[in-house]
């Protein structure tokens, strides 16, 4: 064998100060191990947070789906948590909370003492620029997801090959899904549609608020409808609804408006909303 291969320096070529870490245990993260962890991802804004209660709904059913059952109250306790760590990072913070299935020894069927939980925040910037998206294939099969199960981001990762830039539209066989991070609303015959659910897309919280206040329709978005939708929006728990502006890969005669009327019934039953700012 090569010596030469095994140097420092050539394990974090094209990496400044970056170095190989070789670690030798006896227990493992099962969320790394086996992807046997879930996520939501909020804000909390002056200690509110939007819909906590449909976040919480979607993680304790992701967890339960791997015989993951949580306590009760301990919704409160994981809350509070949120709360105390986002407030240090400042009045507005974006939160992403992770439960998994803990360490434990080796095998798949091994279970942990208890589950772990993690807490990420950061001071959320707020971008006021619309969005320009790109339009891509997912090439993976399509199922359908009722949580934020931290393999199916594993998929993510995989369709965009390594590619910083998260702005992505994804579709698949002519039919619209998702954004790597967001769902898509897209505005056209007087109406705003938003792909189904069943078409293996995540139920934003966001998306099920205007879905269930009649704002918008959940139904199977053709591809075709990108040339010729009025209006355009993407939306999740960090930045709520963000205009787009420009998608790269679809021919339109017309720029799409990102001030369009039919966007201020959008933003009006949002800022109603606890824990929200827009």
């Amino acid at each position: 064998m090569n010596q030469s291969l095994l140097k420092p320096h050539d394990c974090s070529a094209g990496k400044k100060d970056a170095s190989l870490k070789i670690k030798i245990v006896d227990r493992l993260e099962r969320g790394l191990a086996y992807g046997e962890a879930c996520f939501e991802t909020f804000r909390v804004i002056n200690g509110r947070v939007f819909d906590w209660p449909g976040h919480w709904h979607r993680l304790a059913g992701g967890l339960a789906e791997y015989g993951l059952l949580l306590p009760v109250g301990l919704d409160e306790e994981i809350l509070f948590a949120c709360l105390r760590e986002a407030a240090k990072a400042g009045p507005d913070t974006l939160v992403r909370l992770t439960v998994s299935g803990g360490e434990s020894v080796w095998g798949l069927t091994a279970r942990a003492d208890a589950p772990a939980v993690y807490i990420q925040c950061m001071p959320y910037t707020k971008n006021p620029a619309p969005a320009f998206l790109r339009l891509e294939s997912w090439p993976f099969p399509l199922k359908l997801k009722t949580a934020k199960f931290t393999a199916d981001y594993a998929e993510t990762l995989r369709a965009l090959h390594g590619a910083a830039d998260m702005h992505v539209l994804f579709e698949q066989g002519g039919q619209l899904l998702a954004t790597a991070t967001a769902n898509i609303l897209l505005y056209r015959d007087g109406c705003w549609f938003t792909p189904s659910a069943e078409a293996g897309v995540l139920p934003g919280r966001v998306r099920d608020l205007l879905v269930r206040h009649g704002l918008v329709t959940e139904q199977p978005c053709p591809l075709s409808w990108l040339a010729d939708c009025e209006a355009a929006a993407v939306c999740n728990s960090g930045l709520f609804i963000q205009p787009v502006a420009y998608i790269a890969g679809v021919n339109r005669e017309e720029p799409l408006d990102i001030h369009h009327m039919a966007l201020q019934p959008l933003i009006e039953v949002l800022q109603n909303q606890e824990g929200v700012s827009l």
